[in-house]
């Protein structure tokens, strides 16, 4: 999203904490209508969902001008790539009723294939970009000037100093969107050593470039539970 009034850019991977950054600023996340005042929406000229567009896209395609670019304060927030694709799974499971597997979803097969269909409003494929993609412009890595590890614990913490930055009024991120069902467990619980492969091996290049890593708090009993669900 874009705020000219406070003069910055926000760079939304999907199911990184996005929805509470744009609901702070008075959009309605549930409504997916075009709104170019702040870049969110299905614009159907370029069928992208705007609040998702990669940074290349969005001055490619003339929504951002190289003086705002190089100009307005510019942050993004990125997240663990398991507890990401995680969240994104209960996600489509809850909003879009997709019934396939995790297996289905990861690699856009089966079930999940009716939200591939690229220039279609109903393409979702774009929940599983790279991370790494938003990170760069013309092949050169991004400066943001404030990159956000999504952690719960520190997510308060992050957005106070968000709001020093943009000069914003205290308290002006304390409201939380969750959007989708919550897995209220530590994520790898959720996590078959294949499903926690599968993960590494598509999303290989956003684990080495943040530095992730898996936080194994299984035992032998979630093994058990995973192996008979």
């Amino acid at each position: 999203m874009i705020s000219h009034k406070h003069k910055f850019i926000f760079i939304h991977i999907p199911k990184c904490a996005g929805s509470s950054i744009e609901t702070a600023f008075g959009i309605d996340v549930n409504v997916n209508e075009l709104n170019n005042e702040h870049l969110f929406g299905w614009d159907p000229t370029y069928k992208i969902y705007l609040q998702h567009a990669t940074p290349q896209q969005l001055l490619d395609y003339k929504f951002v001008t190289p003086q705002q670019w190089d100009t307005y304060y510019k942050f993004i927030i990125v997240r663990n790539t398991w507890d990401k694709v995680m969240s994104d799974f209960f996600w489509f499971r809850e909003t879009k009723r997709f019934s396939g597997s995790f297996d289905d979803y990861l690699f856009g097969k089966n079930d999940f294939s009716r939200f591939m269909n690229k220039g279609e409003k109903k393409y979702r494929g774009d929940h599983l970009t790279s991370q790494t993609d938003f990170m760069f412009l013309n092949s050169k890595e991004i400066k943001f000037d404030k990159i956000i590890y999504f952690d719960k614990k520190n997510l308060d913490k992050e957005f106070d100093g968000l709001v020093k930055d943009l000069e914003l009024s205290d308290g002006f991120f304390k409201r939380r969107v969750q959007v989708g069902k919550k897995f209220k467990k530590h994520y790898s619980k959720f996590y078959t050593n294949k499903m926690k492969n599968q993960a590494y091996k598509k999303y290989k290049k956003d684990v080495y470039f943040f530095d992730f890593n898996f936080e194994d708090k299984r035992n032998w009993l979630d093994f058990l539970k995973l192996k008979f669900n």
